[in-house]
């Protein structure tokens, strides 16, 4: 049962609010592991064992709010393993590939690179499901990757060269975009709306 403050009026602006704060805490989240990293000498595998400790009472919280709805579907057991496959994938690998990346790169480049996720979620659309792209989505596209380049070199250091860990961080982050874009398409599919 829906508590009485989510009017359908106020539902647009209570999404809203959510996602300006989960950005916010999605940012602040590479500043943290870094400053662990910093401060600690605890490994990637540990943080991340930190993290879902941390996150499963929300997880759990909303389970119980959304397993009361009537209007859930029941899903057979092949769909299932696909969900817990494609959670995993979004959020233990996703998760893994950024913490060890984490640990060559800023936070900001970090960010830059991860941030491409949604234009990695349009080409696998595109190439795997055969959705159409959009001109005004090259541009995007276009301008993000720009971007990011832009912004890439200015990290990089000619004169005294980059280290290699510098580009395997950034592998690695990419990798982790990568996973993510998939996790994100996978349950777009499998989830029903």
């Amino acid at each position: 049962m829906r508590p009485k403050f989510f009017k359908s009026s106020n539902v647009f602006l209570i999404g809203f609010i959510l996602a300006f704060v989960g950005s916010i805490l999605f940012s602040v989240k590479a500043i943290l592991v870094k400053l662990a990293y910093r401060d600690t000498g605890v490994d990637a595998v540990t943080l991340l064992a930190l993290r879902m400790i941390f996150s499963l009472p929300f997880f759990l919280v909303s389970a119980w709010v959304v397993s009361g709805r009537t209007e859930n579907l029941k899903f057979t057991t092949k769909q299932w393993i696909y969900v817990a496959l494609v959670g995993c994938l979004g959020y233990y690998i996703s998760s893994l590939l950024d913490f060890l990346g984490l640990q060559y790169v800023t936070a900001g480049i970090e960010r830059l690179i991860l941030f491409i996720y949604p234009t990695l979620v349009l080409l696998i659309s595109a190439f795997y499901f055969k959705q159409k792209i959009k001109p005004l989505q090259v541009l995007a596209i276009a301008i993000s990757y720009i971007g990011l380049v832009i912004a890439f070199f200015g990290e990089i250091d000619f004169q005294k060269g980059q280290t290699p860990t510098f580009y395997l961080g950034a592998l690695l982050i990419f990798c982790c975009a990568i996973t993510y874009a998939t996790y994100i398409v996978g349950s777009g599919r499998l989830i029903p709306p």
